[in-house]
């Protein structure tokens, strides 16, 4: 009696079903595969801002407890007087030994892969190694200011030592956040662009801000602006 030959084969039916399969995972990788990115970056921007808090009160108890300009002078151990953003203040205590020169460099962010580099803003899209993607807040030194004009006038603001006593309200004074710029005042034109140029700084529509007390809040650039964090520290003339 001949055996009948064996059909190892899949069946039409069969192959059908595994194409379905197949393009069912492609269609769930493309649409969830880029939303699972952008919440892995919002995650490690959040970290980022979770240590560039330590630094910023480092500074503040070496220099009598006041916060880093947003853009001061410093004087250079030859004597020259350079103006320093508050994020390369940040970077030369992480990295005493190099070359205040190097924070300017690509090469050298490309090698260090610095906790001040945001990995929502990619190059070409805002990034440059003096705007990393974090900024500082503007209206801290302004509403001081304004309110304190023995401290310093409006206009200088930038280049303004903020005394930490004079922050009465740390929890609620916003000081950094996710910005295509190295400082930010988030006010009605700045809020309205996180829906344009800036909505990658965004995850499901909300960015974090650190605040002055270190602790780090989410939300939206409308809650930001309905809360009036902008106006902190409240400026009493108003």
């Amino acid at each position: 009696m001949m055996n009948k030959p064996k059909n190892d084969g899949f069946t039409l039916v069969e192959l059908l079903v595994v194409i379905v399969i197949i393009a069912s995972l492609a269609a769930l990788a493309l649409t969830i595969g880029p939303r699972m990115l952008a919440r892995g970056k919002a995650t490690v921007s959040m970290e980022n801002m979770r240590q560039i808090s330590p630094l910023l009160t480092m500074y503040a108890t070496d220099h009598s407890m006041k916060l880093p300009p947003i853009l001061g002078p410093e004087t250079k151990p030859d004597g020259t007087v350079q103006n320093v953003q508050w994020n390369e203040v940040c970077l030369a205590l992480l990295y005493p030994t190099t070359d205040p020169a190097d924070f300017k460099n690509k090469a050298w962010w490309d090698k260090n892969k610095a906790i001040l580099r945001n990995p929502l803003l990619e190059e070409g899209k805002g990034w440059a190694p003096l705007n990393p993607g974090y900024a500082m807040n503007e209206m801290i030194a302004e509403n001081i200011a304004a309110a304190n004009p023995d401290i310093g006038a409006p206009g200088d603001t930038l280049a303004m030592s903020v005394p930490m006593s004079m922050i009465t309200d740390p929890s609620h004074t916003p000081l950094i956040a996710p910005f295509n710029d190295y400082h930010y005042r988030f006010d009605d034109g700045q809020i309205s662009s996180f829906s344009g140029p800036l909505k990658v700084l965004l995850s499901e529509g909300k960015f974090p801000i650190l605040f002055v007390d270190g602790h780090i809040d989410v939300m939206t650039p409308t809650e930001y602006k309905d809360r009036q964090l902008a106006k902190m520290p409240l400026d009493p003339s108003k």
